[in-house]
């Protein structure tokens, strides 16, 4: 709720960039290949669940010196039938699916691999459906590792792996054993907090509260002055002031409230209006009479002979009598 209305802004930018991802076709005409310096990911399809009758093979291959590991962030296959796989997921310890095979049985239903790694710096990925249903599929991250002792531009992973050091925090497991993921500090995950964000929503927020509370101060205000107007008798004096002229409201005319707003008795016979309005000496106790006077010499209502619609003019002519 405070922050909605102090207009809290807090910007957090990352630095670390995205993996390559390369997405398997529905159909695959020829096998893929792909290279990577330090890390990559493929996946099954770019919907939701992977296509029928898919058979596609994709070689991913690290710098000179080192090999690879594929390890898997989702695994969902169809569940095996008459205790063999329908569809299913091979690895190969080289270029092509001619390379020997890493598995000794196909993957499938939910039963991925855990960590799958290369004697060389190429590995093949082959991917096998039939037509009777689709599931989710696979995200797979392959990482280039050497292994220990760690050069020092590398991190050594607590399974004695060595990868980038550019891959350490990055949300992505290439270590295999999650050790390049733990324990990691704000600049590791590229995490910058720009202060200046809040700094200028609080300033917008507060200036909206000074707005906002100053015009609920005018709107009391009116309010008090209108109420305290209310309350207050007319003067005398302004009765015979030609300086002031008063609307025909439920405050000074106290017989029966008129629809017209001004009476203007510019010309005409002058009006006993010391009658019809009030004065001090009509309030008793500062509170004004809610009914018409009932007093002899107040019985007459304001007679204004051609009166147009405008204003009364108090203007008392002198001489006339009041009583």
């Amino acid at each position: 709720m405070w922050c909605f209305v102090l207009g809290c802004t807090l910007l957090i930018s990352y630095s670390k960039a995205a993996l390559q991802a390369v997405y398997l076709p529905s159909t695959c005409s020829s096998a893929l290949s792909s290279t990577f310096t330090t890390s990559m990911r493929v996946q099954s399809s770019t919907a939701l669940t992977y296509s029928n009758n898919v058979n596609c093979a994709i070689t991913v291959t690290a710098p000179s010196g080192h090999q690879v590991l594929a390890v898997p962030r989702r695994f969902e296959l169809e569940e095996q039938r008459t205790g063999a796989c329908v569809d299913y997921v091979n690895f190969y310890d080289g270029a092509s699916t001619g390379s020997p095979k890493i598995n000794p049985q196909s993957y499938c239903d939910r039963s991925g691999p855990h960590n799958v790694s290369s004697s060389s710096t190429s590995m093949t990925l082959e991917f096998v459906t039939d037509g009777s249903a689709r599931y989710r599929g696979f995200d797979i991250i392959f990482a280039a590792f050497t292994n220990a002792p760690c050069a020092t531009d590398y991190f050594s992973c607590s399974n004695g792996l060595c990868i980038d050091k550019s891959l350490r925090c990055d949300s992505f497991n290439q270590c295999g054993d999650e050790s390049d993921e733990t324990a990691c500090t704000a600049e590791e995950l590229g995490i910058v907090d720009d202060n200046s964000a809040l700094i200028y929503g609080l300033a917008f927020g507060l200036g909206s509260l000074v707005v906002i509370g100053v015009i609920i101060g005018v709107l009391v205000y009116r309010h008090y002055k209108w109420k305290r107007f209310l309350n207050e008798p007319i003067p005398k004096e302004h009765y015979t002031s030609t300086l002031r002229n008063y609307p025909v409201t439920k405050k000074y005319y106290k017989k029966g409230y008129q629809s017209y707003a001004y009476t203007n008795v510019a010309s005409g016979p002058p009006s006993r209006m010391s009658n019809d309005f009030e004065t001090d000496e009509d309030l008793d106790i500062g509170s004004r009479p809610t009914t018409p006077s009932s007093s002899a010499s107040k019985k007459n209502h304001l007679q204004v002979p051609g009166a147009k619609s405008g204003k009364i003019n108090m203007n008392v002519n002198a001489g006339a009598s009041n009583c």
